[in-house]
């Protein structure tokens, strides 16, 4: 019998998806995003910080390209990035990558971070409205951080009945996270219907903590 995975990623990102899964025995796909991104303008003040900052992090490949499109000509700030499908992004616009964390969580990426460039700079974090405060706390002290929402990860009302009547069909086997964010939306739902027991994929050591924190397991898969 074919297995059928539920794929909760944008749906540009579901063709490498459907190749990973076809590789651990799943034939069938049900694609229902749940985290979508919209994009905010970016002010001419912010368009200014950008352009002051020495460095720019990124944690999500969802602002590179909106970012890097206002920096000036002659300007060549260092980028910091969690993840390499981030960095290649990074360099698909023409900019280079100085550092890649070691491991795809805000923890490890401050920290290997601070470890190698310990001196205090000049930083402009873009981030979603779902973002917390733990770069700007933690790397605030000793360096000028500029933490500014960019772009909105949002749910809409027809993907939350879409999850609903794949989930009442019976036949799925599996589902597959990439954000804390996607997995809280899908609980919600989950939570509503008769729960049949299903598998879990995570991508990211905190989007399989956010799984677990809900008395759920999750396998961690590698990106």
């Amino acid at each position: 019998m074919t297995k059928a995975i539920l794929l909760t990623r944008p749906l540009s990102m579901n063709a490498e998806d459907q190749v990973r899964f076809r590789a651990h025995g799943y034939g069938q796909f049900y694609e229902v995003p749940l985290c979508e991104i919209k994009q905010l303008p970016i002010s001419e003040a912010v368009k200014t910080n950008i352009n002051a900052a020495e460095w720019l992090f990124f944690t999500s490949q969802a602002p590179v390209k909106s970012v890097l499109a206002v920096v000036e000509k002659g300007h060549r700030p260092l980028i910091a990035v969690i993840g390499k499908k981030t960095g290649e992004m990074v360099r698909s616009c023409g900019f280079e990558v100085a550092f890649i964390s070691p491991q795809e969580t805000k923890k490890e990426f401050v920290s290997a971070w601070t470890e190698r460039f310990p001196g205090g700079t000049s930083i402009f974090y873009p981030k979603s409205q779902l973002a917390d405060a733990y770069i700007e706390e933690r790397l605030g002290i000793e360096n000028e951080v500029t933490g500014t929402v960019l772009y909105e990860n949002v749910l809409l009302d027809e993907r939350r009945e879409e999850l609903a009547e794949v989930l009442n069909l019976g036949d799925l086997s599996a589902v597959y996270f990439a954000s804390p964010s996607a997995w809280k939306r899908f609980l919600a739902v989950y939570d509503k219907t008769e729960k049949k027991t299903l598998l879990f994929f995570a991508i990211g050591e905190t989007t399989k903590n956010a799984i677990n924190q809900s008395g759920y397991e999750a396998v961690l898969l590698q990106r």
